[in-house]
């Protein structure tokens, strides 16, 4: 039985990158795509059908209107903010999010201050909190309760990292040194059916920030600790847990990213199958590889690696070099040339 499914915003390198492995391992199924910007209309990936610009403020009404006329299967929006509205109404989308369960764990693994005492009741190792900055110890971070893609993030490691103003609305947690690791999956009522761990070898920014390069990183406490908490919650969904290892081997939570994450195309390129669940066994079989791939997001990961280098810090891009051969970029230029330059527009219109 043919399926058609909705994804969006189609300029997202994340949104790209599920195209892609639908369109390879699930040619039966048709892909409709949206996105508000305006250039999409010509310039996008080339693995959807049929493309939709929405207006902004129209957004919901014109999504519903879509769902409805095409008989839309499922429905997969890839930005927080958006999916935020989409899941606290996902009953006026005729099923098309069933994929998702209830909305109430989505908030509590979205908030970090709600995730932070759920953490605490089950004995999960998180980063002390302060109450107020004349409290808290350096190094420490600031970070806002609910926003993603370290957006709003800061470091303070002296008192002349100080803000002038502080905003409201904030969480101030200690600093935890270490190399960020990841496990990602979708859940099903709590059990976690496809699931990959994953280790940063690249941020942008280099302080701290969303993974531009990755590579593999396989360890059950992350599991254990997803598994704790999602079946806590019953939790239906994607989800990606941020981990900080220690130079002492302890995992410290850090925060939740209850949607699909930055770096899916690790897990997809290594032959994770995160959408089994929801389109049942591929036709056409995922690759095994002698080698497991690293993936890095193209051109931010140039970036990266150049503010690395000014900071005289050279293991990223020799790193980067020495796997040249076993690197893949999460969008390529080569094959996808609207794709690549649809992110590109979407970072500067």
């Amino acid at each position: 039985m043919k399926q058609t499914i909705l994804i969006g915003d189609i300029s997202s390198y994340k949104a790209i990158v599920i195209c892609h492995f639908i369109k390879r391992h699930y040619p039966q199924i048709e892909i409709l795509t949206f996105d508000t910007k305006k250039f999409t209309k010509n310039i996008r990936t080339k693995y959807g059908s049929k493309h939709f610009v929405i207006e902004p403020t129209r957004m919901e009404e014109q999504i519903r209107s879509i769902v409805s006329d095409y008989q839309i299967r499922f429905f997969i929006p890839v930005i927080n903010d958006r999916l935020q509205v989409f899941w606290a109404n996902k009953t006026n989308y005729a099923g098309a999010l069933d994929y998702l369960g209830d909305f109430s764990s989505y908030q509590i693994l979205n908030d970090k201050g709600k995730l932070y005492q759920l953490a605490v009741q089950l004995g999960i190792k998180v980063p002390q909190r302060y109450d107020r900055i004349e409290n808290a110890v350096f190094p420490f971070v600031i970070k806002p309760v609910n926003l993603s893609s370290a957006k709003g993030v800061m470091y303070i490691r002296s008192a002349k990292d100080l803000p002038d103003k502080v905003p409201e609305h904030l969480i101030i947690q200690q600093y935890i040194p270490g190399t960020g690791v990841g496990y990602s999956f979708y859940c099903k009522n709590g059990k976690i059916r496809k699931g990959y761990g994953h280790r940063r070898l690249a941020e942008y920014p280099v302080s701290g920030g969303s993974s531009t390069y990755r590579e593999g990183y396989q360890n059950p406490e992350m599991e254990k600790i997803a598994s704790q908490i999602t079946g806590h919650l019953k939790y239906t969904g994607f989800a990606m847990f941020e981990f900080k290892l220690t130079a002492q081997n302890e995992l410290f939570l850090i925060e939740v990213n209850p949607r699909i994450w930055g770096s899916v195309n690790q897990g997809l390129e290594n032959g994770v199958n995160y959408f089994e669940g929801m389109f049942g066994k591929p036709p056409v079989s995922l690759a095994k590889r002698k080698r497991e791939r690293k993936t890095y997001l193209s051109p931010l990961i140039y970036r990266s690696l150049w503010k690395y280098l000014l900071r005289l810090e050279s293991g990223p891009l020799t790193y980067f070099i020495k796997n040249t051969g076993n690197n893949i970029p999460d969008v390529a230029f080569t094959s996808d040339p609207k794709g690549y330059l649809s992110l590109l527009l979407r970072k500067l219109l």
